[in-house]
């Protein structure tokens, strides 16, 4: 047998031999390739044909005919359909003045597929060369194409025009067409003014108009409204259909009234309207999202009994699936899983991403992961759309998981299918949370070459992440290409450009963001309000955190844990500890929860005091130790120099003890005057060991180190192995007058050979006076004097002059 060859895919003329072709006339050709409905056959027979005959001067078909191949092309709605529609109707005016429906017709498909205003030009340039007058059709496919293209404001000029006679007069299908559009876009009230329009001008509505008034009255909760057009819906001759009842069925549905939806099923039988598979699982949906905390069980069935008898159908088992993945029972929903593959039914995309997306709303990401392995993976299915992808790598980012993220990133790119909007966010979440900055900014530039509108949550999240390094600049830049991208920032993108700027202590950027923000017309939140808060209470402005408090409980917002503390640190820096502690108490009297900074925030008021209440700051670390609360760095930083300042050596060493002895170990860097208060009080007792602990950690940063005395894990660690922070001359100085004091020699030749050279610290002439002066003055301290001399002098040969002349003058007095 032989085989027909293929054009671009399609076997064309396969019952037909060559021969054959030329016999047929060239207009049961045409015909027989129209009735295929496939367009490319049909541009394949008219291209085929035009060749053969490409001199002839005589029309080789009829206007009529002409006609149905443009409105073939057009019911395909496709691209290349489009410019074939547009070769055929440039052949058809060298022969045929076109009439209004071709001239409809080819104004729609050019709409569809190029500049609205171009086709709209064209159209009309064609129309006046041709003497044809648009019809209401022309200015309806007018209206539908502006508005598609966001020109509702010129698409409403035309129907003005046409309501006020300088065009054709408005049909059903201008109003019903405007309509939609304005619902679309969320501008009802504009909707119902062309509905009661319509109604002024005595036009009677179809079928869509009138559900649409129903569904109007049903969400303003107005059923006897609903009731009434119903009403004036059989009046007109039209009977209410499924959709007119399902929407009943909705509004009911939401109030709970079920003896309603039993009336109105009943009515649907009387007037032999049977519930489709839509209305049906349409109930089922809304049931469950009324009363998603409750038992929908047996309610469900109920709802389930009035299906036709037999299976139920796909759309019904996915609305169930949905409807038990988000209230998280995953045991029913894996029960309607089994059965669907037990009946040898096909599992289609939606029942199995409900089904994923029930397990990572449940946080049993592991247990989606294995059932898309077995889905796909095991019986060799692919996924059709981005959702499954986009529903796995939203729960590798709950877990943090980039590694498998990245496989299903690569899998779906090999698979050729898109990523969307949610699985590109995902990953640069994920990427942030590693932090891999130059990935997610990849992330993002993939995004703008798919001209993917970025959302404002993916910009504040990398806003987020540079305010939380510390880049404000970084922050700043990528505000400013939101804006100039034309996105409007949120409530919480507001809240993280102020964070932002108060770290980079740009206190009047906190404001100008706040004010931008009131501009706008965003309400601030509880977060705002609260970082409002700290910008004035880090600048003392006691009257701008009233009036922000002030602001934000008008609002009716609660304030939090975090918006108490930063009240308490406010008046905690005023040494108002009266107020500090009534705040406190109002927060115990409101059942708010206190964390570590709260209590550290109440210590810090007893702190700033002149004479220390060192009972009510053992009470508070009692409070920290009784509710089992994590201390933060900034709790030891604070009785550190609370106890130093205080000259409290022995609580100062204590302190430093409880900070070792975590079990967790704090990552941590101590302040100077931490270090200062520390050394000071090692010298002042003597704990040679504590202060060896103190100056690892000022040198080689924060680790956990019980103070035993045993010295052997510092002693076999690498110098390299660990970052060197850069020590202050204070702490050195310090550190070096410790040592002195306590005649540790050898531990001064180590720290002076050694140790500044690692460091790269060269003592001042502060340091070598305070050395050499020390051990000049006593004369059985010569042979350490040498020692320590010779150190110094190797180390740092031009210094010898200073050395020497300091331990001549010490000799001399």
């Amino acid at each position: 047998m032989t085989h027909t060859p293929a054009v671009r895919g399609h076997t064309i003329f396969s019952s037909r031999s060559a021969q054959e072709f030329d016999s047929v006339s060239p207009k049961v050709m045409m015909n027989d390739a129209i009735n295929s409905r496939n367009p490319r056959q049909i541009w394949h027979t008219y291209s085929r044909l035009l060749g053969k005959n490409p001199k002839n001067k005589n029309p080789p078909y009829t206007s009529s005919l002409y006609f149905r191949i443009i409105r073939a092309f057009q019911a395909s709605k496709t691209q290349d359909s489009a410019k074939w529609a547009r070769k055929v109707y440039e052949d058809m005016t060298e022969h045929h003045i076109p009439q209004i429906m071709t001239l409809n017709s080819l104004l729609d498909i050019l709409i569809r597929h190029e500049d609205t205003q171009w086709a709209i030009d064209y159209f009309k340039r064609e129309a006046a060369h041709f003497n044809t007058q648009p019809n209401t059709r022309s200015y309806n496919i007018m209206i539908r194409g502006l508005a598609s293209s966001d020109q509702l404001e010129a698409a409403k000029k035309i129907y003005n025009d046409m309501r006020t006679g300088i065009l054709d007069p408005p049909d059903v299908i201008t109003y019903s067409t405007l309509m939609g559009h304005y619902t679309r876009k969320g501008l009802h009230d504009e909707a119902e003014k062309i509905l009661d329009e319509m109604f002024r001008d005595g036009v009677k509505p179809n079928m869509w108009i009138f559900n649409s008034v129903v569904k109007r009255f049903i969400d303003k909760k107005d059923f006897a409204g609903a009731r009434k057009v119903m009403a004036l819906m059989k009046e007109s001759k039209l009977k209410p259909d499924v959709v007119t009842y399902s929407t009943l069925i909705d509004g009911y549905a939401q109030e709970g009234n079920e003896a309603a939806i039993a009336q109105i099923q009943s009515e649907m039988a009387l007037n032999e309207i049977y519930p489709n598979e839509k209305t049906i699982t349409s109930t089922i949906k809304v049931f469950a999202r009324a009363d998603l905390e409750g038992d929908i069980d047996s309610r469900l069935e109920a709802v389930l009994k009035s299906l036709p008898e037999g299976e139920m159908n796909d759309p019904t088992f996915g609305v169930l699936m949905n409807i038990y993945g988000k209230r998280k029972d995953m045991d029913a929903a894996m029960g309607i899983y089994r059965h669907i593959v037990s009946k040898g039914r096909l599992v289609n995309d939606h029942i199995i991403n409900s089904l994923l997306d029930g397990y990572v709303r449940a946080g049993e990401v592991p247990t989606a992961n294995k059932i898309f392995y077995e889905h796909f993976t095991v019986h060799k299915n692919r996924p059709t759309t981005s959702m499954t992808y986009s529903i796995m790598i939203t729960g590798c980012c709950q877990q943090g998981n980039l590694t498998d993220a990245l496989y299903y990133y690569r899998e779906m790119t090999n698979f050729n299918i898109e990523p969307d909007t949610v699985v590109y966010s995902r990953l640069i979440q994920l990427y942030l949370q590693h932090h891999q900055l130059d990935n997610a900014q990849q992330m993002l530039r993939r995004m703008r070459d798919a001209k993917m509108a970025v959302s404002v949550h993916t910009f504040t999240m990398i806003m987020r992440y540079l305010s939380d390094t510390k880049d404000t600049r970084g922050a700043l830049r990528y505000y400013q290409e939101m804006l100039d991208a034309g996105i409007q920032p949120d409530c919480h993108c507001y809240t993280v450009l102020i964070n932002a700027q108060i770290r980079a202590k740009n206190y009047a950027g906190c404001e100008q963001a706040y004010e931008n923000m009131i501009k706008a017309g965003v309400k601030p939140t509880l977060q705002t309000h609260t970082s409002m808060i700290h910008v004035h209470s880090l600048q003392g402005n006691i009257d701008k955190v009233k009036e922000q408090w002030v602001a934000m409980t008008d609002a009716g917002l609660l304030p939090d844990t975090k918006s108490f503390t930063l009240l308490m640190q406010t008046y905690s820096q005023q040494s108002n500890v009266e107020m500090v502690e009534f705040i406190f108490k109002e927060i115990a009297r409101k059942d708010i929860p206190v964390d570590t900074i709260t209590l550290t925030s109440l210590m810090g008021a007893y702190a700033n005091l002149p004479h220390l209440n060192v009972s009510r700051i053992e009470e508070i670390s009692g409070m920290l130790q009784d509710l089992d609360l994590v201390p933060t760095p900034e709790y030891f930083r604070l009785l550190l120099d609370t106890y130093g300042r205080h000259r409290m050596p022995d609580r100062v060493i204590r302190t430093w003890r409880e900070l070792q002895g975590l079990d967790k170990p704090l990552e941590w860097i101590p302040s100077t005057s931490n270090m200062l208060h520390l050394i000071e009080a090692c010298r002042e007792r003597g704990y040679i060991d504590t202060l060896h602990s103190v100056w690892r950690v000022a040198t080689q940063g924060p680790r956990q180190q019980l103070d035993n005395g045993d010295n052997r894990a510092s002693e076999t660690s690498s110098s390299e192995s660990r970052p060197t922070l850069s020590t202050s001359s204070e702490v050195f100085t310090a550190y070096l007058d410790a040592l002195l004091t306590h005649n540790r020699f050898t531990e001064i030749e180590l720290l002076l050979r050694d140790e500044c050279q690692a460091m790269k610290i060269t003592p001042r002439n502060e340091d070598f006076e305070l050395l050499f002066t020390g051990l000049a003055q006593y004369g059985f301290l010569k042979k350490e004097l040498q020692s320590v001399r010779k150190a110094v002098v190797e180390t740092w040969p031009a210094v010898q002059p200073l050395v020497d002349t300091i331990i001549a003058n010490t000799r001399k007095i």
